[in-house]
């Protein structure tokens, strides 16, 4: 397979760009009293439907044989992915089917419907991945992983190469990881830009797939997981998302969902950025990691997903305030 490197990624741009927002890059003044470092806010809440996975579902539904993908596409998710996926299809006129969690958020289920995807709700997330896997056989449709695809983190790269444009001089970036695929796809892409940025991510303590696979030196799946952040709740870590990940990842940093709870008021209270809680959870990460970095950092905390329900909230606020 060819090498990832810069004029490949900037070909997946091209072919994407199209269909989706630069989203900004902000320096947060008090997030930057708060953790005495730097701190720059990439905002792809505000990305096509709330969070970066259009842009890696873009590129793997371009990626596939057109007599493939006409005969649809299927992915597991738990929310974000599903609404990705749903958007890509609707662009390449493709069948999309999503099969969620039956905990899946109700608002994120909702959203995959209006862009036109078939969803379907099933058990836990591996029993959801399962029959995910069952639909795709007995249906012949094309399975895009929700992170464990090359050309999904090929699509996601693009972000990375978004922030080597507008910040080159960052020392780290703080990115949330469920599965892997947007840590890969940053991976990708400050190899193919040739950046030596630092990459830190940052897992629930409910669901520490890639932590637990970097220590046990291969791929791993959870017998439980377990935390508010559901966009971070993947069943494992993938496989090709961890081989890219043991190559070019340091550091790992764990948080609660209290940690995480507390990062997302702080993203309204002090940046008015309404995130979910797995768009807050890098914000956690650099709130705990901030005195592991050299004073006075230049650092980027990823904030992705914006699609949060209000009586979720509700709870995280009663909780919060107790």
């Amino acid at each position: 397979m060819e090498k990832f490197n810069r004029d490949i990624l900037l070909r997946v741009r091209e072919a994407t760009v199209p269909f989706l927002h630069r989203t900004p890059l902000w320096r947060s003044k008090m997030l930057s009293d708060l953790t005495e470092h730097n701190v720059f806010l990439k905002c792809e809440l505000f990305q096509k439907t709330g969070s970066y996975k259009p842009r890696g579902m873009l590129w793997a539904l371009k990626s596939l044989p057109e007599q493939e993908r006409d005969k649809g596409v299927i992915t597991f998710s738990a929310g974000n992915a599903a609404q990705g996926l749903a958007y890509a299809a609707a662009i390449l006129k493709a069948k999309a089917v999503v099969t969620m969690p039956e905990t899946a958020s109700p608002t994120k289920a909702k959203a995959a419907q209006d862009y036109g995807a078939e969803v379907i709700l099933r058990g836990t997330p591996t029993e959801c991945l399962a029959h995910c896997r069952e639909l795709a056989a007995e249906r012949g449709y094309s399975m895009i992983s929700s992170y464990d695809s090359l050309p999904l983190m090929q699509g996601h790269a693009t972000l990375g190469l978004e922030l080597v444009e507008d910040l080159p001089e960052a020392d780290a970036i703080f990115v949330g990881v469920g599965g892997g695929g947007m840590l890969g796809g940053l991976c990708l892409a400050m190899d193919a830009m040739g950046n030596g940025t630092r990459i830190v991510g940052v897992e629930p303590t409910g669901a520490p797939a890639m932590t637990e696979s970097l220590q046990a030196g291969r791929a791993v799946n959870l017998d439980v997981v377990d935390t508010i952040a559901d966009g971070l709740a993947a069943p494992g870590a993938g496989q090709a998302c961890y081989e890219i990940a043991r190559r070019r990842v340091e550091d790992m940093v764990l948080v609660s969902d209290p940690e995480i709870a507390e990062a997302m008021f702080s993203l309204m209270r002090y940046c008015k950025l309404y995130a979910e809680p797995a768009g807050a959870a890098a914000l956690a990460g650099l709130l705990k990691h901030r005195h592991g970095l050299p004073r006075k950092s230049t650092v980027i905390c990823v904030v992705s997903g914006g699609n949060l329900d209000f009586d979720r909230l509700g709870a995280l606020i009663a909780v919060h305030s107790k």
